[in-house]
This record gives C-alpha cells, structure tokens and sequence, in this order.
C-alpha cells in the first residue's frame, strides 16, 4: 500500500488561489486528492489546470475565512459536492511591515482576523465534517490538518518589523497541540508546518525594489538562498499523508536551516 497516495480523499485548503496554497493544491491532487479552495481571491484557470493534470475533481469557494458564516456554508457545500472532507491545509495569511511602536489597530486586527481566526473557523468547519466522516466510518478514516506556522515565530529577522505577523503565527502554532488532543478520539491528526522565507510572488516584488533586503533574507538562512516553493511539497504531502500516521501535535520547520544557527545581521 502506498502510504503516500491520497486518492479518493478531499483536500480542503485556504489561500489556494495562488501562491503557496496553490503549491499545496498541486501536490495534494499529484497524489490522487480532489481539492475544494476557499479565497477570496480569484484562481483563474489554475484550479482546472490541476484537475486535468491529475485527473482529480477540483472547486473554488469565494470565502472570507473570517466569517463563521461563510466558511460553515463553504464546508457544508464541499461535504455535498464531494462526499466528504480528509484534509484540511490553512494557508491564507496576510503580513504588513510595520515598527511596533507605531503599529495601527487596523493592522492588529487584520492580521489576527486572517492568520489566527480565519484558520481556527475553517479547521473547526473541517473537523466537524471529518468526525461525521468517523462516525459513517470508524475503523477506516483517517483525519490530517495542517496549519501554516512560520519562521518567523520561532526567530525573528532583523530586516521585517513584523511583531503582529509573528504573534499571529506563535497562536496558530499554539492551537496544534491542544486540537491534536481534543481531536485524536475522532481520527484526526494535527500538526502545522512552518516555512522559512520563499520564493514567492510576493517575495520578487520585494526583492526587487529592495536588493538589500534580499541580500539578508538571503544571509539568514544555511544554504544563503531563499527556498523555492517546489521545497515544500515533499513535507505537506508526508503531513497529509498515512506515511505521518503517528505524527500528531507537531511543528515541522522547513527553513534551510535558519531558525538553526545565528545568522549574519545586517
């Protein structure tokens, strides 16, 4: 039996529309899972691009994951439409540079609405629909959430003042232990992976109008190069997957090794 394989079992992830989530979506679905996205953003053709490419069912759910609302009827279409939820990967986050002696209200309470809220809303949703999934099935299934910690709250960059970010990340990491306990009776397992800093989108555009910045970023990590996306597949799929069956209340650090040693400051 291949551990690894997910066929036959549904992925719900946030923040799929694009960027990281949308790397999640794509390894998930290489592995035979059908993906329900919930974003506000607009996915375009990747979603179907990735149905196609793997062969699994896919659907987008324009959701404010900050919404007790529309995340339970987000949830409860997917359990309709699909049959059932397996997986559930939080990845929708927002970060603002902003020094904490002038940090705005507005910026607290977004960044806590998005990265902590929101993933705690959608887990439950997903919880809630994986023990139903336990009770039709109790010797077979088996649950995986997967909350998006970062670096960033287990060390801090000198190039980012990013305090809210960083508080936000230490409570979605603070919720993986508890529901990992309250969760285990029901099959369901809990851990969050935590990336260092990537290559992504947004990272270029930084980069670009920032050279230093990137230089630094670059410095913090062992192998003195940002990751690339593609790096964090292999980690989502084992934390999805029945090969971390015995994996549970876990943060896994996938960061090149910079929250490891103490790096070069500027």
């Amino acid at each position: 039996m291949d551990k690894f394989s997910l066929k036959g079992k549904t992925a719900v992830l946030t923040g799929a529309a694009r960027g990281l989530g949308l790397v999640f979506a794509d390894v998930l679905a290489s592995a035979g899972a059908n993906i329900a996205v919930l974003d506000v953003g607009d996915p375009g053709s990747s979603l179907d691009e990735i149905a196609t490419k793997h062969s699994v069912k896919t659907a987008f759910y324009r959701t404010d994951v900050t919404s007790r609302a529309e995340v339970a009827a987000a949830v409860a279409s997917i359990e309709e439409t699909f049959g059932r939820v397996d997986i559930n990967v939080n990845a929708a986050g927002i970060v603002k540079d902003e020094p904490f002696l002038s940090t705005s209200d507005t910026n607290i309470a977004s960044t806590f609405a998005v990265n902590f809220t929101g993933s705690f809303l959608v887990a439950q949703a997903c919880a809630q629909a994986m023990a139903r999934q336990k009770a039709k099935d109790p010797e077979n299934f088996a649950g995986s959430i997967v909350f998006i910690g970062s670096v960033a709250s287990h060390v801090p960059t000198v190039v980012q003042n990013i305090s809210v970010y960083c508080a936000s990340k230490s409570a979605v990491r603070g919720l993986v232990k508890p529901l990992a306990m309250e969760l285990a009776p029901h099959g369901i397992r809990v851990n969050s992976l935590s990336p260092g800093p990537m290559q992504t989108d947004m990272y270029r555009q930084v980069a670009a109008a920032e050279p230093a910045f990137a230089r630094q970023v670059e410095k913090e990590t062992m192998f003195g190069r940002v990751g690339q996306p593609e790096e964090l597949k292999g980690a989502m799929l084992f934390l999805c997957s029945g090969a971390s069956s015995w994996v549970t209340g876990q943060d896994l650090l996938v960061d090149g090794g910079a929250s490891s040693w103490n790096y070069p400051a500027a």
